[in-house]
């Protein structure tokens, strides 16, 4: 049976961080295949309305282009091709139909994954997939959250899995803010691929001059 992992998220902008948990998770979960997927409108994060989803599925392409030779990743409109509201439930019940002989992997930070009993059809969603968690913060408390949750949900006949990765503590909003005020190349390049930067620049995303 394929293992087809999923990996979703704003990505506004993709940095290092996403680029490190991504590999990882492909890496010990021994996947035939990992789809990252922009979302269009993410129900629980407000995007920038100035940032487009088809920008942010450009820098995705452009970030893991450079994996092509060693990994089978993909960047998926699917999201955003399909307009409104992205909600993962309709995004994994899409991905069963297109590979319905796989067993399907969902890569979640922990601090969404405290926050899922909030999201729409959790508990369907728990059921077509495994669900693995990613660390974003050395945290003991909610490391702590985490794995109480994940008991909880075990115990319900759920599966849950720990990615147990190096966590990269980047803001994505403190990045955004570098990048508006043209602040910091070498700190930036610290966090951002250099092709990933290159693209913001040429595009002046984020008011970068």
């Amino acid at each position: 049976m394929d293992k087809i992992g999923i990996f979703g998220g704003t990505f506004n902008p993709v940095h290092k961080g996403h680029e490190t948990a991504a590999i990882e998770f492909y890496n010990k979960f021994n996947l035939d295949k990992l789809l990252i997927i922009p979302a269009n409108i993410p129900p629980h994060k407000k995007s920038p309305e100035d940032v487009s989803p088809q920008s942010r599925l450009e820098m995705c392409k452009i970030c893991f282009d450079k994996y092509k030779d060693k990994y089978n990743i993909d960047v998926s409109d699917i999201e955003i091709k399909k307009d409104g509201v992205s909600y993962s439930y309709d995004t994994v019940k899409t991905l069963r139909k297109i590979y319905p002989d796989s067993l399907i992997y969902f890569l979640i930070g922990s601090d969404m994954f405290l926050y899922l009993k909030y999201w729409r059809k959790y508990k369907e969603l728990l059921e077509m997939c495994v669900f693995v968690v990613a660390f974003r913060q050395n945290n003991n408390k909610e490391t702590t959250d985490v794995l109480n949750l994940r008991e909880d949900f075990t115990n319900q006949g759920y599966r849950i899995e720990l990615l147990e990765n190096n966590a990269v503590e980047i803001s994505s909003t403190e990045l955004r803010e570098r990048l508006k005020n043209n602040k910091n190349n070498d700190y930036l390049l610290d966090y951002l691929s250099p092709e990933v930067l290159d693209y913001i620049k040429e595009r002046k995303i984020y008011v970068l001059q």
